[in-house]
């Protein structure tokens, strides 16, 4: 399941490029622009490292808010 973030607007709001982003939270830079264009899914650590470089929150990285509501459904269903 691919999910919205915000990792582009935020890394943008802390003038860093891709690049110079993969390198503070010491991940590839594929990782970043594969992250942003919703290629892959993140292991959590990933997002971790990501958060803590651009000094913010897994939850305002990767907020809940922007998946489709079809997404919440079936998270509903599950519990």
């Amino acid at each position: 399941m691919k999910i919205n973030n915000n990792l582009k607007i935020l890394r943008e709001k802390n003038g860093l490029t891709q690049k110079e982003l993969a390198k503070i939270a010491k991940v590839s830079e594929r990782q970043v622009i594969s992250i942003e264009n919703n290629y892959s899914d993140p292991r959590y650590s990933t997002i971790c490292k990501l958060a803590q470089a651009l000094q913010t929150t897994v939850e305002e990285l990767f907020p809940l808010s922007q998946r489709n509501s079809s997404d919440n459904t079936n998270l509903a269903s599950k519990e």
